[in-house]
């Protein structure tokens, strides 16, 4: 599937295909790279192209010709919902036992930020290391698996489940709640209008005398 139909995503400036945050800069503009400035506000860490498992334990229970190979050449699908191409990409791993971490690209973040980690245009895209292979492919897939050290024929544990997809691009944090405009109570302010009302009913009972 071609991400084309994203206009604006053809004049964007080609970063680094390491870029890992995006932040805002001083002009208000959002900016890419592996290292925010000090002064970047809005920083946002995006998931990396050779994205691993979550966490050491889930690799603990994989045999050890697939862990040894998760572990050096992590697998990351970068794929979409409402794609049947993703779905046979999806199918395929599974079929051969590939542990694989999943990052949705569906908003138009997500498509900034798949476009400035080096993703390409086309999806499903699958990376084994530091190798990003764009378009579905499977003898091709099937072959950098293998060169991986993927083995075949060999299953993942019953107790596997592959984890749901995650945004490519996490949603921004929500702005903070604007004040409701209700001014707070000033004392002096009061103090004086209090005095002010005294002394007025002061001169008023003068008067009644």
């Amino acid at each position: 599937m071609h991400l084309r139909f994203i206009a604006f995503l053809l004049l964007l400036p080609a970063y680094g295909a390491q870029a890992q945050y995006k932040w805002i800069d001083a002009d208000g503009h959002a900016s890419y790279g592996d290292q925010p400035p000090k002064d970047a506000h809005g920083v946002v860490q995006l998931g990396p192209v050779n994205g691993a498992l979550d966490s050491p334990d889930s690799l603990a229970a994989l045999p050890y010709e697939i862990r040894h190979a998760a572990k050096d050449f992590p697998v990351t699908l970068y794929a979409r919902t409402d794609c049947h191409v993703c779905d046979d990409a999806r199918a395929f791993l599974r079929s051969r036992a590939i542990p694989y971490t999943e990052h949705s690209v569906v908003t138009v973040a997500d498509i900034e930020a798949f476009h400035q980690l080096g993703g390409g245009e086309q999806l499903p895209a699958l990376s084994i290391g530091r190798q990003v292979l764009r378009g579905y492919e499977p003898v091709s897939w099937s072959e950098s698996l293998a060169a991986a050290g993927y083995p075949q024929g060999i299953p993942l544990p019953r107790s596997w489940r592959w984890a749901s997809a995650t945004p490519l691009a996490p949603p921004a944090p929500a702005p903070a709640p604007a004040g409701d405009g209700t001014a707070e109570p000033n004392p002096a302010a009061n103090a004086g209008t209090t005095a002010e009302a005294n002394s007025q009913a002061a001169g008023t009972a003068g008067d009644t005398r």
